[in-house]
């Protein structure tokens, strides 16, 4: 019997009562609680899994010292992940994401980037350990969801194949539309009955190759819509995008679409808000409403310039209007640690979550891709949130029944 690691805080006994926080600024409906709560005699409480005056920013908890994805001792960086758990009961998780080849660093992750499969028996904060890859170089901006619907697990990407120098040296090709220089404008969909064989269905949202704000499209985000009230294959996608190779404002915005293979179809024609984000991760909550995570480009943040890098924008309706909360940082770049120590990170970036496997969309762990001051080498840490002590216990518990 393989043991879990426990994060270390209170368990509480029901996942109802983990995270009720209040605010002292007074609210009038959830939208002032970022639709992560409810406004209550004029006060926030908080979905358990966020916190602050106003329900915007992650209740991230320290994380063990041993977690995520972390190759560089052997020269190997990697970037961003994506974890997944096959069944309630599984001991086993699995971790989508990035790596680089050739020893390169973070500078290289155009053209030396590859897609790889990694597994964990010690619960999803890892630490994992690569069991594939998935797809070749150049492969980037993995995801993965779980389509009900068409019964498969999908693979949203960019990149396309291209045999890289066996020096790290900067990139110089296309993958197609909107992009010449590094390869990262364009979608592409695989899917998988198992996690181990995949089929590819090419590029599914393409650039353009025009004066458009988006026309370099990169950075896919999908959710499935599939509910038991609403049984359908319709996709939701959330992508970042900017002018021809990338020569100006990065924002965001939706495309959908009746099926996981396309054609999809942007949800407006201008950006879903006006502030500089990338890397959005889009899910739909307990109550039906919508949300992002999102890498901040703002003053302050953005790649290495300082802490505020986690923003979060809502909405009631995945049409919008959209929300985006300039008050309060999600996530920064500090990782606090089980044993007290901490790293304040030159980079962090590549915003997902895991959530609850209940029904009510609790997120209990971010994984990010990070990048130490002065260093090359970049990788992913997984930080575990409030709820995440009672998790472990229960797939503990769980294992421990005859």
């Amino acid at each position: 019997m393989k043991l879990f690691h426990f994060t270390s805080c209170l368990i509480l006994p029901t996942l109802a009562l983990a995270n009720i926080k209040t605010s002292n600024p007074a609210c009038t409906t959830d939208e002032n609680c970022s639709l992560n709560g409810l406004c209550h005699h004029g006060s926030c409480i908080c979905d358990q899994g966020w916190k602050s005056f106003d329900c915007g920013a992650l209740d991230l908890i320290p994380a063990p010292l041993k977690n995520g994805y972390n190759k560089t001792d052997t020269g190997t960086s990697s970037w961003g992940s994506k974890i997944i758990h096959r069944t309630p009961d599984s001991e086993t998780f699995d971790l989508f994401l990035a790596e680089f080849t050739h020893d390169c660093g973070l500078d290289y992750w155009s053209p030396y980037s590859r897609i790889v499969h990694a597994t964990s028996s010690t619960g999803p904060a890892g630490p994992y350990e690569f069991a594939a890859e998935v797809v070749g170089t150049f492969s980037h901006n993995p995801t993965v969801v779980y389509s009900h619907m068409d019964r498969k697990y999908l693979l949203y990407y960019i990149g396309c194949p291209y045999t890289v120098p066996d020096t790290c040296v900067p990139p110089n090709f296309t993958c197609g539309p909107g992009n010449t220089i590094n390869g990262e404008s364009g979608i592409s969909v695989s899917s998988s009955s198992d996690l181990e064989t995949w089929t590819s269905h090419g590029q599914i949202l393409l650039g353009r190759d025009d004066g458009s704000w988006d026309a370099d499209i990169t950075n896919p985000s999908p959710f499935p819509l599939y509910s038991p009230n609403h049984p359908a294959g319709e996709m939701a996608l959330a992508y970042r995008g900017c002018p021809y190779n990338c020569s100006g404002a990065e924002l965001i915005n939706l495309a959908t679409a009746e099926n996981f293979l396309g054609p999809y179809r942007k949800v407006q024609k201008d950006p879903l808000f006006e502030n500089p984000n990338e890397d959005p991760f889009l899910w739909r909550d307990k109550r039906g409403n919508f949300h992002m995570l999102l890498h901040s480009l703002e003053d302050g943040g953005g790649f290495g310039d300082g802490p505020k890098v986690g923003r979060h924008a809502f909405s009631k309706t995945l049409e919008g209007p959209w929300t985006f909360n300039a008050k309060t940082l999600a996530f920064d770049t500090t990782v606090v640690f089980e044993d007290g120590s901490f790293v304040d990170y030159f980079r962090r970036e590549r915003p997902q979550l895991f959530f609850s496997e209940d029904g009510e969309m609790t997120p209990l762990y971010l994984t990010t891709g990070v990048q130490e001051v002065g260093k090359e080498g970049s990788y992913t840490v997984i930080q575990p949130l409030g709820g995440a002590a009672y998790y472990e216990r229960q797939l503990y518990e769980h294992h421990l029944e005859p």
